[in-house]
């Protein structure tokens, strides 16, 4: 039998059927529904949360996009159109870098019991064993997101957090410092916006880049645009790249690259990377990269 649309939107699920169906925890749904405006429930007559069908088939998108590396600032509050063209862009499994459950489990499972020199051993294997990229996209990226969910819902204290933080920190300077030198086609100026706090997350970009041979200059995580520009011409770079997260798309940071955007020196591209870039507005042809993956793309086929 067809299900009309109308009756797909129907609210008629409560929020325990929806936790087993797409595995998203009910502390999680009221995590979303505060902040990102979604799942916005109906409730039945004594006020328990009720969700439609067309609801959970979004949620379930939503978790593809999540697994994908998509962050939840720049899916969970999408309309569901933008969903819709985020996953059909999704690469096929076998080329998409995969995740491996056990070795985040493991890595889970030590931080939750405070043995932070058995988790520096075991990062550093798995760095040893997977190599830069795939360390950095298959273990770093999906641990620190599954961390930073359960610490939001209180599942994990902040300073387990900050130990992961911390010694993710040191597998990269480790890995990057042992990078082989030479000639570089291209060099990048990376940076973010004021507030950003993301220093983890681009000593990860700097890293995936260093391993494409990119020369990476790094003036600090958050320079003025008058650092910017003269770093670009005093370096000689061809990219500036900015990571721009969901929380730093606001008024203020949207003048901050209309500014950054009108004083470009003359053969330096402008690339934003990150959940909040397309939200953010790039101009005209700036390259957008809300996945890591899209950003190695582009500098493999750099010319």
């Amino acid at each position: 039998m067809d299900i009309s649309t109308d009756e797909t939107e129907v609210p008629q699920f409560p929020i325990s059927v929806v936790e087993q169906e797409t595995g998203i925890s009910k502390e999680l749904l009221r995590m979303w529904e505060r902040r990102y405006a979604f799942p916005v429930p109906g409730r039945d007559a004594a006020g328990n949360r009720l969700y439609s069908r067309a609801q959970i088939e979004r949620l379930h998108r939503i978790n593809q996009l999540l697994a994908a590396g998509y962050r939840p600032g720049a899916v969970v509050g999408a309309d569901a159109q933008k969903i819709d063209n985020l996953v059909a862009e999704i690469p096929a499994q076998h080329s998409a870098p995969r995740e491996d459950p056990a070795v985040l489990a493991e890595a889970l499972n030590m931080l939750a019991s405070d043995r932070p020199e058995q988790l520096r051993s075991y990062m550093r294997r798995q760095l040893q064993q997977e190599g830069l990229p795939r360390f950095v996209l298959q273990v770093a990226a999906p641990l620190l997101q599954r961390v930073a969910r359960a610490r939001m819902i209180g599942e994990i204290k902040a300073y387990r957090e900050g130990c992961l933080q911390e010694l993710l920190m040191e597998c990269l300077y480790v890995a990057t410092s042992q990078l082989p030198g030479g000639e570089t086609r291209l060099r990048v100026l990376l940076a973010s916006f004021p507030g950003e706090g993301r220093t983890l997350e681009l000593q990860m970009t700097r890293a995936l880049l260093m391993g494409e041979g990119v020369d990476v200059l790094f003036i600090g995580s958050e320079p003025e645009v008058d650092d910017l520009i003269a770093a670009a011409e005093a370096c000689h770079v061809q990219v500036i790249h900015l990571a721009v997260s969901a929380a730093s798309v606001n008024a203020q940071n949207r003048q901050l690259l209309h500014d950054l955007q009108q004083r470009m020196p003359a053969g330096v591209s402008l690339w934003l990377g990150g959940s909040g870039c397309q939200e953010l507005g790039a101009a005209k042809d700036e390259p957008c990269f809300v996945r890591l993956q899209d950003m190695l793309k582009a500098i493999r086929e750099w010319a």
